[in-house]
C-alpha cells in the first residue's frame, strides 16, 4: 500500500503532537485519494550552541518523555531521573490525512500586504485555522511561487486526523520506496515528502 513520509521540523512536530496544529501547509500534494496515511519524520536540529570544548547541544532537540513530545535543550533531562528518547532524525508517529484544502497564494499575498500596511501586528495572526502559521511565515514560505501554469498559484493545507505518536520512534531504514521494480530501503529522508510502501 502506498503512503506518504513527510519531513517536519522539530517545533512543528511539537505542535502537532500537542494537538494545536491540525493542518500542515505544503506547496505540493500527493496524487493519492484522501484519506491516506502519513508518517512523520522529525528533522535534525539546525542550530547548536557550545557547552564545552567537546560538547554541543541544541534547543531544537525533540524529546519524548512520559508520553509527551517537547522541544528542549539537553539540560532539561540530564540527571532528572526521567526516561526520555531523542526524536530528531526518527519517524515519531503517523496520522491520517483526511482532507487536502486548496489555498491560493494570490489571496495570501493580498491579505499579507493589507495587514502589513494597516497594522503590522496583524502579521502575527494565524493565516488559516489549525496551521499555527502566521501570515508573515506563510508569505515567506510561499514567496516566489510562479504564475501562468495550471495550479501554479496554489498551495495546500493537509488536514491531520487520527494522530498516533509512537512509544518508540522508528528508524528511516524500516521504510522503503518503490524503485527499480522492487522496494528499496530508505537511506535519506525527503526534503518535503515522498511516497513510501507499507504493508496493508
Amino acid at each position: 500500500m502506498q503512503a506518504v513520509l513527510i519531513s517536519i521540523q522539530p517545533g512543528w512536530c511539537e505542535l502537532i503532537a500537542s494537538g494545536k496544529k491540525t493542518v500542515e501547509v505544503r506547496k505540493t500534494k500527493p496524487k493519492l485519494k484522501t484519506p491516506f496515511k502519513v508518517f512523520i519524520y522529525a528533522t535534525k536540529q539546525k542550530h547548536y550552541f557550545k557547552i564545552s570544548d567537546h560538547l554541543l547541544t541544541s534547543d531544537e532537540n525533540l524529546y519524548l518523555s512520559e508520553g509527551k513530545v517537547e522541544m528542549s535543550d539537553c539540560f532539561k533531562f540530564w540527571n532528572s531521573g526521567v526516561a526520555y528518547q531523542l526524536l530528531n532524525r526518527k519517524i515519531i508517529g503517523e496520522f491520517v490525512c483526511n482532507k487536502i484544502e486548496d489555498l491560493r497564494y494570490d489571496a495570501l499575498e493580498m491579505a499579507y500586504f493589507f495587514r502589513k500596511y494597516r497594522d503590522a501586528k496583524l502579521l502575527d495572526e494565524e493565516f488559516f485555522p489549525g496551521t499555527q502559521v502566521t501570515y508573515q511565515e506563510a508569505y515567506e514560505y510561499c514567496e516566489g511561487m510562479s504564475y501562468g501554469e495550471e495550479d501554479s498559484d496554489l498551495f495546500y493545507g493537509w488536514h491531520i486526523s487520527d494522530l498516533k505518536i509512537y512509544d518508540k520512534p522508528r528508524e528511516l531504514s524500516e521504510f522503503s520506496k518503490y524503485g527499480f521494480g522492487h522496494p528499496v530501503p530508505l537511506k535519506r529522508p525527503p526534503q518535503s515528502w515522498m511516497y513510501v510502501e507499507v504493508e496493508g
